[in-house]
């Protein structure tokens, strides 16, 4: 007598769906938190490396990189968005051509930047698109993971461009409130927006959950 053929039945068939489907789910959760997590630790370092080249600028020539971004010749009363006057400085001088820096004291390049974090304000990026139209020396982005662009501001010179140009200041009951009004007084702020692209407005800039900063404590 031949044995009979065992199948699966349709529950047995829906039950296996149903744990493939909550493995899935489980596994691009992990996955995603993992991505997420490399990105933060990407900003982390990437803003920190912007504070060491920023600091050798300091150092070499003086002052600070001008915050915000603009056109050449350099406006001091730039907009208070995005870092291209930081990103002219560090790797071309503010002469817009590192073969003829604007200043003698100028040793750069400070950083190297790859092409898929240089693009404009709307996070288009260099690698994607070498030649973005309408860009000028002075407007080139250093983007964060998320495609977006860091937003530099430096303390000084007079006018203080902290408060011009929207520095973040100590929350009430910081232990520093009491004698400093911002985030490192006398050096500069460097904020990522994070994974959802928005910060609060000046005076708290920097300041959501899932922002990225170089504030100290």
């Amino acid at each position: 007598m031949t044995p009979k053929r065992k199948a699966f039945t349709l529950v047995e068939l829906l039950a296996v769906c149903l744990i493939l489907g909550l493995l899935a789910t489980v596994a691009v959760g992990v996955y995603t938190n993992q991505v997420e997590r490399a990105r933060i630790a990407a900003a982390r370092q990437t803003i920190s490396e912007l504070e060491m080249a920023a600091n050798r600028y300091q150092v070499d020539v003086g002052t600070y990189p001008p915050s915000g971004s603009g056109t050449l010749p350099f406006a001091s009363n730039a907009p208070a968005v995005g870092c291209g006057y930081l990103e002219l400085a560090l790797i071309h001088s503010m002469s817009g051509n590192s073969q003829s820096p604007n200043t003698p004291l100028w040793k750069g390049p400070y950083i190297s930047i790859q092409n898929q974090y240089l693009g404009d304000s709307n996070g288009n990026n260099f690698a994607m698109n070498p030649l973005l139209p309408g860009l000028t020396p002075g407007q080139v982005q250093i983007l964060d993971p998320w495609g977006k662009p860091y937003r530099y501001v430096r303390y000084g010179p007079s006018p203080d461009d902290y408060a011009t140009m929207g520095g973040t200041k100590l929350p009430t009951g910081h232990p520093f409130a009491a004698t400093e009004v911002y985030y490192n007084p006398n050096t500069f702020q460097i904020v990522s927006d994070g994974n959802d692209g928005v910060t609060p407005a000046p005076p708290n800039v920097g300041t959501d959950s899932d922002d990225v900063t170089n504030f100290g404590l």
